[in-house]
């Protein structure tokens, strides 16, 4: 009885000594992030002069992230061809897009057949042989509704081309060709013949898919299609009394996108190394990259509705914002990246940090070891080792993961997800490996 008594009594000790000890271990760390805070605050050269100056640098950082994004998708996608095919290419399989390339196709082939002309020069053509006035009166009548129905067996032709495979070739040719508008646009440079700027407008030629339908029309036994000349047919893109001014503001954003996203990044970190408290700092970078990236979101949002007033009636709306959508959906795609990133920026900065809530969630993640210590990981000499760099390794991981992520062709949220997943993963299994090796105890008691 008597050692049951005593097993129970060293069982509810050693309890009580694993709690004091992960209570000090937590007083420690909030005093070591508070030391750390604090010798940020009085860092060399400290002064009034820090806690303005960066502020006022992570603030211009953050918002020449705006034109930074913007510039990297202008480098990206307007102005490399393939990557802007690759992009509009899905618009070929549009339902909104299909109808408005079909009606206006449609509508520019049955000008140029002019049914009706032709039925009512057959009748004078038969007048002048004789024919009675009842026959020729007649055939004048019906000039009217056969020039209804060979428009309608038109545009049917039209939009089983439009809807079949080979219409997407057809639109990539056309894209290639249209791609040059985008780049006049920035540019100005109108020397491209399938591209018109004209005053306030930029347009594109069709003609590519005139003739296609033209081959599918006498293919389909219409003989008359073939004497159809090549059209002259325009696709506005863009109408607006301010299409010069967008030329100058895109053009000089085209010549400093390479430099806009460095010196961002580069005022960014300047604010936080020169701050008095640097991890307050980089939270505040982090929340106000994202905020950076929520004005970009809503700019766009505003500018749809301005890209479809400034096009013609003429245009369909519906297929218009379809393209403006599929254009920018990469703009849209990068920002919501960086601003995943701002997030999770501030999010690790912040756990970092000496907050009770900080210190919980770093305690939680440190029971991981225990798991270590009961197979010996963190008493092997490795770990040791490990232990030794480990704050060296966790920069290492984060500053590999910002490598991938910059030098990664085009990411997309897939990319990051993942870089983020195995970042979280390696310095998961660091703070399993490299935690405190396990301590001696009081020897266990054993029965007798």
């Amino acid at each position: 009885m008597a050692d049951e008594d005593a097993g129970a009594e060293l069982a509810r000790l050693r309890a009580e000594v694993a709690r004091l000890r992960a209570a000090a271990d937590a007083r420690d760390e909030a005093r070591g992030g508070a030391r750390a805070d604090a010798r940020g605050d009085a860092g060399p050269g400290g002064g009034r002069w820090r806690a303005v100056l960066a502020p006022l640098l992570i603030g211009l950082g953050c918002l020449l992230a705006i034109p930074a994004t913007a510039a990297v998708w202008l480098d990206s996608v307007v102005t490399d061809t393939d990557r802007y095919v690759e992009t509009v290419g899905p618009l070929a399989r549009d339902p909104d897009v299909q109808r408005a390339v079909t009606n206006r196709v449609s509508d520019r082939v049955a000008q140029e057949l002019d049914v009706p002309s032709v039925v009512r020069e057959a009748s004078d053509a038969l007048a002048n042989q004789g024919a009675g006035p009842r026959v020729t009166s007649t055939l004048a009548d019906l000039a009217g509704p056969i020039g209804g129905a060979v428009d309608g067996w038109v545009h049917d032709q039209v939009g089983t081309v439009v809807a079949s495979d080979r219409f997407a070739d057809v639109w990539s040719q056309a894209n290639r060709a249209a791609h040059q508008a985008v780049l006049t646009a920035l540019t100005g440079d109108t020397q491209n013949g399938a591209v018109q700027v004209e005053g306030n407008t930029v347009s594109i030629q069709l003609a590519p898919i005139v003739d296609d339908v033209k081959q599918r029309l006498a293919d389909a036994g219409f003989s008359r299609a073939s004497s159809i000349p090549s059209a002259d047919v325009q696709l506005t893109l863009f109408q607006s009394d301010d299409v010069e001014k967008a030329q100058g503001a895109l053009r000089l954003l085209d010549r400093l996108g390479t430099w806009l996203p460095v010196v961002a990044l580069a005022l960014i970190a300047a604010g936080v190394i020169v701050a008095r408290g640097r991890r307050r700092a980089l939270i505040g970078a982090g929340i106000g990259l994202a905020a950076a990236m929520l004005l970009l979101g809503a700019a766009l949002t505003i500018a749809r509705p301005v890209y479809l007033t400034a096009l013609p009636p003429s245009v369909d709306d519906a297929a218009a914002g379809a393209v403006f959508d599929q254009i920018v959906s990469l703009l849209r795609t990068s920002l919501r990246m960086v601003l995943a990133v701002g997030l999770v920026v501030a999010l690790v900065a912040w756990l970092t940090g000496p907050s009770p809530q900080a210190v919980a969630v770093r305690r939680g993640v440190g029971r991981l070891g225990s798991v270590g210590s009961a197979w010996g990981w963190r008493d092997s000499a490795a770990a040791a080792r490990l232990r030794e760099h480990k704050r060296p390794a966790q920069v290492a991981v984060l500053v590999v993961a910002v490598v991938v992520f910059v030098f990664w062709n085009y990411p997309n949220a897939a990319v990051v997800l993942g870089i983020l997943l195995v970042a979280g993963v390696l310095l998961a299994a660091l703070e399993l490996v490299t935690g405190q090796a396990a301590r001696s105890g009081p020897p266990a008691a054993r029965p007798s």
